[in-house]
């Protein structure tokens, strides 16, 4: 074996620092412990055995990177993440498959919910995701076994703001992976064998050929600790924010407390523990010194293709400047706009997705109040800046070609008769490719707040939480009506939990949250438009994928 493969490779000057916190830098000798199949020892045996490749804190900085890497810049799909979302909305019944619209993976598959059945994408998310947990594992173990003191000379400050802050993010970043393998492919915590069926690879540290050989399964409920203890490490090590003596590209799309707050937050949403969750929403939202906030129009969140970020998004996918390849075109399928989009992609600027699969399901769209029973646009749709501004309506194929105008009138699929609502949210900035992608938002964290506060009865609060978000959306220029005088406005006499679950459908849609959020709270995941389709009540037993047959042939030999 060529001892160079394991050469830490170079920063290229040609790249920005923001791009260079997501080059795969430390793939080398990781990725063989990513937990990818493999029959023989001997594929473990290094003749050249890898070096300490972090001499000091700066090349240590590398080491944080390429969890970013897998999780959101991995070729056609752009990471785990992107994939991951795709599936999970997909599950549910907000979406739509369009009939005669086709993909190069099986996307009935997932429709259908065929759990038990391999899909690519999936396939790929449990690749992506133990690759990353590989990498963290990796650092963290060089960091612990030098007795959490790798570098003695390192000043003060170099310790406290950068080596410190990356150990938080190798935890966060583990965390993060395994949050999505479980959600993907463990039992819900409603599901009797959460807590005692070993679904998933164990791995907390970096594999020697052994451990690799002989991989160690553990329950849902043990993998959910890991996750839980890595997020509080890494709400301990992390800052607020970006401050002066930080490395540079720590700016722009990394983990900062407040993303680890977010995350311990949908933890413990997910795992029943509502007063802790509750704990991390208040300090979120009512502790963030001004940093987050709902004071700007939806679409701010999702438009930008610079280092800057909409005032709600906590965190976000850094795209903007990223190398050839990395853009997040899965979601393609469930957005209106073609990857390649410029200037918002509508008007002088229209470039509609060719093999985009999923709209919003009419069913959904008349729940939320957004059809009426004729399929026509409603009041409550045209004064709502969410619809406005993040969706995207196409009427009916009118028949003929050419009898209508391609931005307005479905002409791509000629057997849709119907009109329907599109998602709207990706490939929206100036140019579409190197759009960010929110990952967690304020107003997620506000309605879950609400939610939460609604069930403990607590009506005063969840309607205001409601509140700050439909205020938001309130389209006070179109209807002359100030927000608070209108039917909208909630109080504590008028707030419903249906509101709440309707609310969130308007907000979230398309981004991988209903099927999550149906599970939290012990909802019935509904058929939507399949037919033959059954609801799915809890314990939602079945609902969750197949590990890969080849991971399986590995356990078993």
């Amino acid at each position: 074996m060529d001892e160079n493969i394991f050469k830490i490779l170079p920063l290229s000057s040609k790249h920005s620092i923001a791009m260079k916190k997501f080059l795969p830098l430390l793939v080398l000798v990781f990725i063989l412990i990513s937990l990818e199949s493999c029959e023989q020892n001997d594929f473990f045996t290094l003749t050249n055995p890898p070096e300490n490749p972090w001499l000091n804190v700066g090349e240590f900085e590398r080491a944080a990177v390429s969890p970013y890497n897998y999780a959101f810049c991995v070729d056609w799909g752009g990471g785990y993440f992107m994939q991951s979302r795709v599936v999970l909305d997909v599950m549910t019944d907000v979406l739509y498959r369009i009939p005669g619209a086709s993909a190069n993976w099986p996307i009935d598959v997932v429709y259908n919910r065929q759990t038990q059945v391999e899909a690519d994408r999936v396939v790929n998310t449990f690749k992506e995701t133990y690759q990353a947990i590989g990498i963290c594992n990796a650092a963290l173990d060089f960091y612990y076994e030098k007795k959490e003191n790798p570098y003695p000379n390192a000043s003060r400050d170099d310790i406290e703001k950068n080596l410190k802050r990356i150990v938080g993010e190798l935890h966060f970043m583990r965390a993060f992976s395994y949050y999505h393998l479980l959600l993907l492919f463990a039992p819900a915590p409603a599901d009797p064998d959460f807590k005692s069926k070993e679904v998933l690879p164990y791995r907390v540290s970096f594999a020697n050929a052994e451990q690799a050989s002989k991989p160690v399964y553990a329950t849902a409920d043990t993998l959910y600790n890991v996750v839980l203890n890595d997020l509080l490490k890494a709400k301990k090590l992390l800052p607020d924010k970006y401050a002066s003596g930080m490395h540079p590209s720590y700016q722009y799309g990394r983990a900062n407390k407040f993303a680890a707050r977010a995350m311990l937050a949908r933890v413990y949403f997910r795992l029943g523990e509502f007063n802790k969750a509750l704990a991390e929403l208040d300090t979120i939202i009512d502790q963030n010194n001004g940093e987050y906030s709902l004071n700007e129009i939806p679409i701010e969140a999702f438009r930008h293709d610079n280092p800057q970020r909409g005032k709600e998004v906590i965190w976000y996918a850094l795209y903007y400047d990223v190398q050839k390849g990395a853009i997040p075109k899965e979601a393609t399928l469930f957005t209106y706009l073609d990857y390649r989009a410029t200037n918002g992609g509508h008007g002088p600027y229209h470039r509609r997705s060719t093999w985009h699969t999923f709209s919003m399901s009419n069913n959904a769209a008349k729940r939320i109040g957004w059809m009426d029973s004729e399929n026509h646009v409603t009041d409550n749709a045209l004064t709502d800046l969410r619809y406005k501004q993040l969706y995207w309506r196409l009427e009916g194929n009118c028949g003929t070609p050419g009898c209508g105008d391609p931005e307005y009138y479905e002409m791509q699929y000629t057997q849709v008769k119907e009109p329907h609502i599109w998602g709207d949210k990706y490939f929206r900035g100036t140019d579409g490719r190197f759009t960010n992608v929110p990952v967690i938002r304020l107003a997620e964290m506000y309605l879950t707040r609400a939610i939460l506060r609604y069930r403990q009865g607590n009506l005063t609060g969840a309607a205001n939480d409601l509140n700050v978000v439909r205020k938001r959306a309130w389209d006070a220029a179109a209807t002359g009506i100030p927000f608070e005088d209108s039917e909208a406005f909630m109080t504590a006499a008028t707030i419903t939990e249906e509101a709440i679950h309707l609310e969130r459908i308007k907000e979230l849609a398309f981004e991988g949250d209903w099927l999550i959020y149906c599970e939290n709270l012990a909802l019935p995941v509904l058929p939507g438009e399949r037919p033959g389709t059954e609801v799915v009540q809890p314990p939602y037993n079945g609902l969750y994928w197949v590990v890969p047959q080849e991971e399986l042939d590995f356990r078993s030999n």
